[in-house]
């Protein structure tokens, strides 16, 4: 009987058994916020929240922006009419980029025929990659009036999301459709300025890198005036200031076309961001909290060797708090790290969350402990 008091008095174990206690009571808010539906719009909100927004977040508070030399952005808000279209494209087709983006469905003829004929000669012209979508709901595809010309490339625009959530975070690279993988109108564009497959055509999706970065947008009327911003470059053509085409991103409201410049970037740089898997994450997670209650266990047996009046200072909540707070951000510390030379995202949340429970998981455990001990 002896021998099995000790064992569950080592602290290894101690430790490991409040570090437990803390997920178990995790797992019970949990099942609560699943379960009740008063906790469902809390339960969706955080269902699309994802700990990479809180490194970005650090990285926009440092001022520190990166500007594009792959990317420029064209802003074409305020055209309607196709005759400027065409204009417009024809001005980009003559200095040269290296590869034109078209973000435009151009659905349908119009009225006015030559307009129609002008911007089709213009199109051929660029040899760009034009954008069409594919509706969810029904798997159609909606393309522009001028497709049936076999000389024009198009990939499809449409981002990856979460059910519920409009947070647009990953990029995708090919879809199922018609019988056959169709690559996405980003990986068309980064293939043909990289002269190489940047990424391999899958039914798949990858994570876009949003660090901060500043993208040059010229205004549709003075794209002529800086051919330096053209030339040899990626330029997107695309509305930044339309509402409708407005998404919710990790960087904040961002332009369809802005979004997709992002995904060009990440796919150029090749700096996708990878998130730790759920079978890395899971031990890495406890491993952390472990740290966590073995750190405060010992700042707990410094302060009662201290004098009466330093040892109650030190064993204060308020004192034991900070002391664990600091021990928190020095991991999240190092996961930023990580996530800024490396571009591995290590979703931290469940263990900062499970840091917050420590007290009540001792005291659980302490319990759990005493009784077994009596019987």
């Amino acid at each position: 009987m002896s021998t099995e008091h000790g064992w569950r008095q080592n602290p290894m174990v101690r430790h490991a058994g409040v570090t437990l206690m803390t997920f178990v009571i995790i797992g019970v808010y949990g099942l609560l916020a699943l379960n009740l539906k008063v906790f469902s719009p809390i339960e969706k909100a955080m269902g699309d929240y994802s700990f990479e927004d809180f490194y970005y977040q650090i990285l926009a508070t440092t001022g520190e922006q990166d500007t594009s030399r792959l990317v420029t952005i064209v802003d074409m808000t305020e055209l309607k009419s196709r005759r400027d279209l065409a204009r417009v494209i024809e001005d980009i087709t003559a200095l040269q980029p290296k590869v034109l983006g078209v973000d435009v469905t151009f659905q349908g003829l119009k009225p006015d025929t030559l307009g129609d004929q002008l911007l089709t000669q213009a199109v051929v012209k660029s040899r760009g990659v034009y954008s069409y979508m594919i509706v969810d709901r029904t798997d159609e595809a909606v393309h522009s009036f001028f497709m049936s010309n076999d000389s024009i490339s198009e990939g499809f625009v449409n981002m990856p999301r979460q059910l519920y959530g409009g947070m647009k975070r990953n990029l995708s690279i090919g879809r199922q459709h018609d019988g056959e993988i169709r690559p996405s109108f980003v990986k068309m564009v980064a293939d043909r300025y990289a002269g190489t497959e940047t990424a391999p055509l899958e039914d798949g999706e990858i994570r876009i890198n949003f660090t901060p970065t500043l993208f040059r947008v010229l205004n549709y009327d003075e794209v002529l005036n800086h051919p330096d911003l053209v030339r040899d470059r990626v330029v997107l053509l695309g509305a930044m200031k339309e509402e409708g085409d407005m998404h919710y991103t990790p960087q904040g409201k961002m332009a369809g076309v802005e979004l997709l410049a992002y995904g060009v970037e990440t796919l150029l740089k090749q700096n996708r961001i990878r998130v730790l898997p759920a079978w890395l994450l899971v031990p890495l997670t406890f491993v952390v909290v472990l740290l966590v209650v073995m750190f405060r266990a010992a700042y707990l047996g410094i302060a009662k060797r201290q004098h009466l009046v330093l040892r109650t200072v030190m064993s204060l909540g308020l004192a034991v708090g900070l002391v664990v707070f600091c021990v928190v951000a020095l991991f999240v510390w190092v996961a930023f790290i990580l996530f800024c030379q490396y571009n591995v995202s290590i979703n931290l949340g469940y263990a900062i969350a499970a840091t917050a429970f420590i007290p009540s998981a001792i005291d659980l455990y302490d319990t759990i402990m005493n009784t077994m001990t009596k019987k």
